[in-house]
């Protein structure tokens, strides 16, 4: 039987001002595979993990494409493939083509969102390694936790194990990923 690939280590802090300071601690000894769960939101995790929102920039891009889309297929459909003149109307009518063309952006905004939050939250994830845990249960409700992860470039075991004793965690883990 071939030994288990580690997933990184985790230990557990008694709230969550020890965790921001490990955080901190972890992300000024140079670990960038850095993860932290908590059963609420903390803020200066934020500043700890500072992450470029992509997904902004995707549904802005998604929008304008819609939009462009939409307003499009409406003038090919009304200049070129059925030019009918009405009262005088111009074929390119921008203002019956408005109320399409709002809907495309939203269209495609909300679905790029909908799929780039998908990928790069990882979802859907039945399973976690950090789930052998028995105690990570208590990450939903009342528990701290700091994952370093074994694909950092820093990560050693028995200097983070190391690192981690030194922030005085409640608990230390060697999680395996199977």
């Amino acid at each position: 039987m071939s030994e288990p690939h580690r997933y990184g280590i985790a230990a557990a802090f008694q709230d969550a001002g020890r965790l921001v300071a490990a955080a901190r601690a972890a992300r000024a000894a140079g670990y960038r595979r850095v993860e932290a769960y908590s059963p609420c939101r903390i803020k200066e995790l934020d500043k700890v993990f500072p992450v470029w929102d992509m997904v902004s920039t995707m549904a802005l891009v998604a929008g304008a494409v819609g939009g462009f889309a939409g307003y499009y297929v409406q003038y090919f459909v009304a200049a070129d493939v059925f030019p009918i003149n009405v009262g005088g109307r111009p074929l390119n009518s921008w203002p019956a083509f408005a109320v399409i063309t709002f809907e495309m952006v939203v269209l495609f905004a909300v679905c790029t969102v909908f799929l780039a939050t998908l990928f790069f939250e990882g979802l859907p994830a039945l399973y976690h390694p950090l789930f052998r845990i028995r105690s990570f249960r208590h990450a939903s409700s009342d528990g701290f936790f700091l994952c370093i992860e074994a694909r950092d470039g820093k990560f050693d075991p028995v200097h983070t194990r190391r690192f981690f004793e030194s922030l005085n965690p409640i608990r230390i883990w060697e999680v395996d990923s199977e």
